[in-house]
């Protein structure tokens, strides 16, 4: 009895990593329910920080991004929240695209790191 006991102890443990993960789509979901384009960064970051992400101290201006139009010059501001695990955390990314004129996001994107400690 003891011996099955320590068996699901351990199982459970093992696989604790899953209750604090999300799918592609869930984070997909909590990216545009940010609904951030249109926002100056500012704004997009205090949002995002509510929401639980920690952002870059500093945006990233006049960085070239690739879009369906060819490359555009822009200002960018990374965000990231980290699962609750102690081993090999899943880091989840949100990134700002501004219009580098305007200062308005015109695009928001989002990505996973399933393995952020290898």
């Amino acid at each position: 009895m003891l011996r099955f006991t320590l068996m699901l102890i351990s199982l459970s443990l093992l696989s604790a990593c899953a209750l604090t993960r999300v799918s592609d789509g869930a984070h997909r979901k909590e990216v545009d329910e940010l609904d951030a384009v249109g926002l100056t960064l500012d704004a997009a970051r205090a949002k995002a920080v509510e929401n639980g992400f920690a952002c870059d101290a500093q945006v990233r201006r006049n960085v070239s991004v690739a879009t369906a139009n060819g490359v555009r010059r822009s200002d960018t501001l990374e965000c990231d929240k980290t699962s609750a695990e102690l081993m090999c955390p899943q880091r989840r990314y949100v990134t700002f695209n501004a219009d580098a004129a305007s200062g308005k996001v015109y695009a928001v994107g989002a990505r996973i790191a399933r393995h952020s400690c290898f």
